[in-house]
């Protein structure tokens, strides 16, 4: 793959000259990535942000359409939606490498048409992670603090610079577009930048084993009533997970006026699949089991891959101390 340069103090100016043209989603603090106004509100930090990119694509509270009731019947008005072209700078690559996971659920047997014209729209710059967060366990699921899926730059921290790897055509019209900013790279550059990457992936440690888990995992094992008793149905590792993508349909308003929405919903919730007669989940265990099952049996059974890219966010902020990695290789003991 082609690679540039971008010196440090021209990211900045990069961004700002991107506003000019595009909406920039960028990390604007340590808890979120937000659309920014200028360059210099571009939050740079080691860790990633709490929150993920899925809301920007898979937003947790979003309008389908409008009904009006008129003189000539019932009137359905689709909900407007920008198709701006948009610009993610410095995401992780965790985060964009959800994107192709969450790509094969909405194209699947029906074209998810608002989700995919957000992925239209976007052009994606991801940023490598240095170094990468102790929780996260990304290597093993075949990503990299460094990992090129899902996105059309990466830009990697050198001593003096960003190296650049051009991935995509669309990541190689923007480079062209903004050429001033960006120099050609070295064989020393491009050597540095593997180094980087062999250390980085050396300093993940936590990993699971996703291709022994698709034959173990066990729904009657007897492992499960005792493995999450701490577990307290917050859904924090849901609604921070980049994959996790269950939803509610409701509709709001009255006979005259009303919208459709699509609201997030989670599997840890009690309340989840609760029917009038019966709730088929009615224990920790068994959500929590659900949620295990789901990302690493039977999504890889239907799609081919895990519903997990090892960002590590369900471990980290867990307010019980679960760790979905001990959690896992308790579940196949």
């Amino acid at each position: 793959m082609e690679a540039k340069l971008l010196q440090r103090e021209k990211l900045s100016p990069l961004v700002d000259a991107l506003l000019e043209e595009h909406e920039v989603i960028a990390p604007a603090s340590d808890l979120a990535y937000g659309q920014i106004r200028s360059g210099a509100e571009l939050h740079l930090s080691d860790d990633k942000p709490t929150q993920s990119l899925k809301g920007f694509f898979f937003p947790p509270r979003e309008v389908l359409f409008e009904s009006r009731r008129t003189e000539d019947g019932l009137q359905l008005v689709p909900a407007s939606s920008s198709d701006a072209p948009r610009v993610i700078v410095a995401a992780r690559p965790c985060d964009v490498a959800s994107l192709p996971v969450l790509d094969k659920l909405f194209g699947w047997d029906y074209q998810d048409s608002s989700y995919f014209q957000q992925r239209q729209r976007t052009v994606i710059i991801s940023l490598a992670c240095d170094p990468p967060p102790k929780d996260c366990f990304c290597v093993s699921l075949g990503g990299s603090p460094a990992g090129i899926e899902g996105s059309d730059l990466l830009l990697t921290p050198l001593r003096d610079a960003y190296h650049v790897l051009i991935i995509t055509k669309r990541g190689k019209a923007l480079v062209e577009k903004y050429t001033q900013f960006f120099e050609e790279s070295d064989e020393q550059h491009n050597q540095e930048r593997a180094r980087l990457e062999d250390e980085w992936r050396a300093q993940v440690t936590k990993e699971v084993d996703a291709d022994r888990l698709r034959e173990a995992l066990d729904f009657d094992s007897p492992q499960w009533e005792s493995l999450t008793q701490q577990c307290v149905d917050c859904a924090v590792c849901t609604f921070l997970c980049p994959t996790c993508h269950c939803f509610d349909i409701q509709d709001e308003g009255d006979p005259a006026h009303a919208i459709r929405v699509r609201l997030w919903d989670s599997c840890a919730r009690q309340d989840f699949t609760e029917m009038a007669a019966h709730q088929p989940r009615p224990t920790h265990f068994s959500r929590y089991r659900q949620r295990l099952m789901h990302k690493f049996k039977y999504y890889p059974e239907n799609f081919g891959r895990v519903l997990c890219v090892g960002c590590g966010r369900c471990i980290q902020y867990c307010p019980a101390g679960v760790d979905i990695t001990k959690a896992l290789e308790r579940a196949v003991e």
